[in-house]
């Protein structure tokens, strides 16, 4: 075999393996690479499996459990499936509809004017140490993603409160560089950044509070409470299609969302 022929082959290899790597990175069994992630995510299959397992947790006999299982159940993070629909909002908004879950207790008895498709929700977790997606090294515990009835990608709000001042300015850091940013509206609140690119939206959105440390009964405590700044932070993707088509429809949605010119 001719040298050139093989470093060819070789190096042909390593592109197409480099492509399969990078398809497969925005989207695997635990977590989303929300840098990777584009429109073709499959808000089902990256959500199926949890829900399954939580309903079987939920559904378990913790009686036939032994201490290890029993464990495992409280730590593991759970999951719901809702389907959406579209709602006549009766002049309770500016908009003459809106969209939410059919099973929530004020729609629960109303007849929805459409069919939406499904919202995943992760419904407990823990802070510290369950991650669901990352960006720019910043983890997500918590996401919540909706999709249409075609499977198509609505939205993704990833929510966390951090303890780590640095969080929330490496998430504006990444937006800030690899994005074009979005004129809000003043009304908007300077607390909510925004950008996009050819597919999305991307919102950012913080709020400082501080937590009080609370001891457990008979714990020492000293004179002085520990009191710790806490940041909520939120980050929203909205697919661009599902807002032209949530515009079209008269659907409901907020105000620092632009519209398309």
């Amino acid at each position: 075999m001719k040298p050139f022929h093989f470093l060819y082959q070789s190096a042909s290899c390593l592109i197409l393996l480099s492509g399969l790597l990078y398809s497969c990175q925005s989207q695997n069994p635990d977590r989303v690479i929300l840098e990777k992630m584009d429109k073709t995510f499959s808000v089902s299959k990256f959500y199926d499996p949890k829900v399954r397992r939580s309903e079987e947790l939920l559904h378990a006999d913790v009686k036939k459990m032994d201490k290890k299982e029993l464990k495992e159940a409280f730590e593991t993070a759970m999951f719901k499936k809702d389907t959406l629909a579209i709602f006549n909002s009766e002049g309770s908004l500016p908009t003459p509809f809106y969209m939410e879950s059919t099973g929530v207790w004020g729609t629960r008895k109303l007849k929805p004017v459409k069919d939406f498709g499904y919202r995943y929700t992760t419904v407990s977790y823990n802070e510290e140490k369950d991650t669901l997606a990352m960006l720019n090294g910043v983890s997500f515990p918590a996401l919540t993603m909706a999709e249409d009835k075609s499977g198509e990608f609505a939205y993704l709000y990833g929510t966390k409160a951090s303890k780590n001042k640095d969080d929330f300015q490496h998430l504006y850091n990444y937006l800030q560089k690899t994005y074009k940013k979005l004129e809000l509206p003043e009304d908007a609140g300077g607390a909510i950044k925004g950008w996009e690119n050819k597919d999305f939206y991307y919102f950012l959105i913080k709020k400082n509070r501080r937590e009080e440390e609370i001891f457990s009964f008979g714990e020492d405590e000293d004179d002085t409470q520990t009191i710790t700044d806490i940041a909520d932070i939120r980050l929203e993707i909205y697919n661009k299609i599902y807002i032209e088509n949530m515009r079209k429809e008269q659907v409901y949605l907020p105000d620092y969302i632009p519209i398309a010119h």
